[in-house]
């Protein structure tokens, strides 16, 4: 894949992060945090762009928000006639929960919550060679344990658990990807230093396992099958490699599976708070990528409390 360039689409003076971005029926729809910062914040709300002509141009299309939760981090997946999105929240002042939206025609959105999701943070989901929908959990603390699973759902609102992905690392945000095989693959965010992903895969019907680690800093981690067989890793990587503290911008990177090792491929304009991405293919050899960034502002870094942080959401074009 090559970089063909990069548009700012959403700039309200604020912070806006963590997207996704999908094609359905005749329109691309970008899903993204609105709040005051990065932290939990009662504000925290998703905001729904549209486009009719294939990323060219998005307008504002709707708005989530739930009195007494932070809504963050928005999926989407369709499954039959409805849109969905998977919306994990903080429910005030900080518990854990996942919620799912969806929507006939991407206009009006239901909230549904299930008991399932207490203590759990949903990723992005991905559909299965069976028909159904697959997307990891990430919990940090009991009744769930410190652990990934591997969560199942054949009508976007009831799901279970299959198996459990990952507990090595504190591990956390992880991204699926189905091979043409049916072979899943989940990349997993680690915290425990140096920050290097796992790589994990698994066989129908993904209860067994295989782990290696990767030879690289990522974090936000995307995934997806190019049309030429190799996989695009995408997220938040270190300037100088192995630099603890030092500044990181967005990268993208050649996954290789038998080895974890990330080769990279481009970097987006990014830096201080950024990453995140979504990928939508709008062509055969064209997709949309989505992600955020605060390089362009002098308080673009992490900002708690009742300090405002600004970032802005950005979609690179990028080429087979």
């Amino acid at each position: 894949m090559h970089l063909r360039g990069v548009t700012k689409v959403y700039d309200p003076g604020c912070h806006c992060a963590f997207t996704d971005v999908y094609r359905w029926r005749d329109r691309v729809y970008l899903a993204f945090r609105e709040a005051m910062n990065h932290s939990v914040r009662p504000s925290g709300q998703i905001v729904v762009l549209a486009s009719a002509d294939k990323g060219c141009s998005f307008g504002p299309h709707a708005r989530l928000a739930l009195a007494g939760h932070d809504l963050r981090d928005p999926h989407i997946f369709e499954i039959g006639e409805r849109l969905f999105l998977t919306v994990p929240t903080w429910r005030l002042p900080r518990e854990r929960v996942s919620l799912v939206a969806s929507s006939e025609d991407g206009l009006r959105w239901e909230l549904h919550s299930n008991a399932l999701f207490e203590g759990l943070t949903l990723w992005r989901p991905r559909r299965g060679p069976d028909g159904a929908i697959y997307a990891a959990a990430y919990a940090h603390e009991e009744p769930h344990g410190q652990m990934v699973h591997l969560m199942r759902t054949t009508d976007g609102i009831e799901w279970e658990k299959v198996s459990v992905i990952s507990e090595d690392g504190r591990p956390n945000e992880t991204e699926l990807c189905f091979l043409e095989d049916g072979e899943l693959l989940a990349l997993v965010r680690r915290e425990e230093p140096p920050n290097h992903p796992q790589l994990a895969r698994a066989r129908p019907p993904y209860t067994e396992w295989l782990r290696i680690d990767c030879d690289r800093y990522l974090q936000g981690p995307m995934l997806e099958r190019m049309p030429d067989g190799r996989l695009l890793a995408v997220g938040r990587s270190q300037v100088s490699e192995g630099e603890k503290d030092g500044p990181r911008v967005t990268r993208g990177f050649d996954l290789d599976i038998e080895t974890g090792s990330l080769t990279q491929l481009f970097e987006l304009p990014s830096g201080n708070d950024t990453s995140y991405a979504g990928l939508s293919w709008v062509s055969g050899d064209e997709a949309l990528l989505s992600y955020y960034s605060g390089h362009e502002y002098s308080n673009g870094a992490y900002r708690g409390g009742d300090e405002v942080q600004r970032t802005a959401i950005y979609v690179a074009r990028l080429g087979a």
